[in-house]
């Protein structure tokens, strides 16, 4: 072990003394350059040049050329030194991960470029749009630059932007964990990068086809890759993608629970942020440890580890990150004892959630507008280019046949050459419509996620107004009246505060519960609704009994139907307590093609008459179970027994196979 850190400090040694080496003979070069050469627009790219050979180890001398060539090109009205300009200063604000500065200078880079009307600038400039978006974590409008972006880049043969380009739509596609998707666009864009010998592209698609195949459970392929990305990134080199690297091998190995390897990779992960200045990177390798150490039980480490995670990502803004490690330091406080430094982070959380689900509903309109336009300009460019392939294609076919069928079957020739056009010309647009297909298919499931993300947050805000709205108005009245009532009238007041206080914690948990994908399990549906029925039915003195199967199989339900099973569940206990006059509830749960469900309870029973009396609550319960594609049944037998049924995905393919 000690070996191999040496042998890592000296690898480390070798390469900074010839890299600094190299970038000072670089330095010299440019700094000659830069004193011989006259005001003109040559010197404003020796200027960029300069900073940027500064970029990685002195980010404000870099900035400083950056601004001399900015103001020079300024001077001299030369709109492409100034484009140059914006693509070097977007690196450097990314590489401080400012992300909102880059998206403004990425905006001006593409109003620069509509202007020239120079189309390679705007490819460009659109893929850096794209790119701040998905750094602030906003993948709608990330995801339409990039479809702009490329199908420009397509149109010109650029096969070298195409390749970037189809690297960052896998990574919004890894975002958005649609994993099928994105693993196409990463062997698109590798195949292209290897064809180019472009070793950046070709590093950046290893470590997003290893994420890719983390979530397919292929981790020996994901390791392999991950470990050519960082042989890559010592190579170019890019230390940045040395460090994305070996944060998601660390990643491989948290997965399958060797926590001295994971970190292992993450505390080398994290010498190299701090060596390179890397904040973004030092971010996440401290959040890593701290998980790590939090599953090893080691609370006072994760607690550290955490709070400097924090401290970076508030100073950084990133807000994505900031939720996730302010709900997991809740979670370390918790496990220390520390019930009111937890509570204070899950409001962080919460807080955070909020405030990020009302920015995108405030710049919905903006986006659908967005698209509308991209659509319209896409259109345009796809009929201009099938016209110049037609009429290229037309011409070539006219000199080949002149060429071989010269002579005296010009009349067979004739019928030839038209039955070659015609079925040519079937099959390139035929082509044209699969593609354009295609990209149709990509554009509408990234709406359709989009809109399934706005449904929920409908949801959730309706629920919170109605349900926890209304219970903090009663807490409301109930203080009012406390000040006006006597004493002996104080503590059932204070109870029914209490009573209110304890549904507004359970329905917040409840909606909680509801939003957390990584509870979509059915086994998850099963626990957490025999705890809440237990323990609604031991406060109201109800023996019960439950029968659920001794394996349950490990599949995938929407967070929807685990709301609406669980609330009509907990509804029919509630009528149970109030109707029935029972003393014994069995529940149930079995899979005959689907989930299942039965609660029985040994009461009076429910007339057809009676059904009545229980107003709108019988319909919401069978409304609910049909919004899910299930059936709701209610029957008399010793009691009254209610019967659910779901279908289930995973339930129906395994019948198919």
């Amino acid at each position: 072990m000690v070996l191999l850190r040496i042998l890592i400090l000296i690898a480390f040694f070798l390469f900074d003394f010839f890299t600094a080496q190299s970038q000072q003979t670089s330095r010299d070069s440019l700094l000659h350059l830069l004193h011989t050469s006259k005001a003109n627009k040559e010197k404003v790219l020796l200027y960029l040049q300069y900073g940027e050979a500064f970029q990685s180890s002195n980010p404000d001398s870099a900035a400083f050329y950056y601004q001399q060539a900015k103001t020079l090109a300024d001077r001299l009205n030369d709109k492409k030194g100034l484009s140059k300009y914006f693509s070097h200063q977007i690196n450097l604000y990314n590489q401080k991960a400012e992300f909102d500065e880059g998206l403004a200078a990425a905006q001006q880079d593409v109003s620069i470029a509509e202007q020239l009307k120079d189309p390679e600038i705007l490819i460009e400039g659109y893929n850096d749009v794209a790119n701040e978006y998905e750094y602030l974590g906003d993948y709608q409008p990330a995801s339409e630059y990039y479809l702009k972006s490329l199908q420009l880049a397509s149109s010109r043969g650029d096969e070298g932007m195409e390749s970037k380009i189809y690297d960052n739509l896998a990574s919004v596609f890894i975002s958005l964990k649609d994993y099928s998707v994105a693993d196409t666009y990463c062997h698109n864009a590798f195949n292209l990068a290897s064809k180019l010998h472009d070793t950046v592209t070709m590093g950046n698609c290893l470590i997003n086809m290893g994420v890719t195949e983390i979530h397919e459970k292929k981790y020996k392929e994901a390791l392999l890759h991950f470990a050519q990305a960082e042989e890559i990134g010592y190579k170019i080199p890019d230390i940045s993608l040395v460090a994305d690297a070996l944060s998601d091998e660390g990643l491989v190995y948290y997965t399958i629970h060797d926590l001295k390897t994971a970190e292992k990779k993450y505390q080398h992960e994290l010498m190299i942020t701090k060596k390179y200045s890397l904040p973004f990177e030092k971010l996440y390798a401290l959040f890593e440890l701290a998980v790590v150490a939090k599953d090893r039980k080691s609370f006072g480490t994760a607690e550290e580890y955490a709070a400097r995670a924090i401290s970076i990502g508030e100073h950084l803004n990133t807000a994505d990150e900031l939720m996730e490690m302010y709900d997991t330091m809740s979670v370390i406080k918790e496990r220390m004892g520390k019930p009111a430094e937890a509570l204070l982070y899950k409001n962080k959380y919460v807080a955070l959630n909020d405030s990020m689900m009302n920015a995108q509903i405030q710049t919905n309109i903006h986006h659908l507008n967005i698209q509308y336009h991209s659509a319209q300009k896409d259109k345009k460019i796809a009929e201009q280019n099938l016209s110049i392939e037609k009429n290229k294609a037309a011409i070539e076919r006219k000199n080949m046949w002149i060429f071989i069928f010269l002579g005296g079957i010009i009349a067979l020739t004739t019928i030839l050459i038209l039955s070659v056009r015609s079925y040519r010309h079937k099959q390139n647009l035929h082509r044209q419509s699969l593609l354009t297909l295609q990209k149709q298919h990509e554009v509408n499931t990234l709406k359709e996620k989009m809109h399934a993300r706005e449904e929920e947050r409908d949801r959730i805000g309706r629920e919170m107004h109605d349900d926890i709205g209304s219970a903090l108005t009663t807490i409301l009245y109930l203080s009012d009246d406390l000040k006006e009532k006597s004493k002996d009238d104080e503590n059932k007041i204070a109870d029914k505060i209490a009573s209110a206080a304890t549904g507004v914690v359970d329905k917040m948990n409840e909606i909680i519960w509801s939003m957390n994908h990584q509870d979509d399990t059915l086994d998850d549906l099963i626990v957490y609704t025999r705890q809440h029925a237990v323990e609604f039915l031991q406060n109201h003195c109800l023996k019960y009994h439950f029968n659920v199967p001794e394996h349950i199989p490990d599949v995938q339900i929407t967070g929807e139907q685990r709301r609406n099973i669980y609330l009509v569940i907990k509804e029919s206990l509630h009528n149970i307590i109030k109707h029935s006059g029972a003393s014994i509830v069995d529940i149930s749960f079995n899979l005959n093609g689907g989930l299942c469900s039965c609660i029985h309870d040994n009461g009076k029973g429910i007339e057809t008459n009676d059904k009545r009396r229980f107003g709108n609550g019988l319909t919401n319960m069978r409304h609910r179970m049909e919004s899910i594609g299930g059936t709701f049944q209610i029957e008399n037998e010793n009691g009254t027994i209610i019967k659910l049924y779901c279908p289930l995905e995973d339930e129906k393919k395994e019948k198919n196979v």
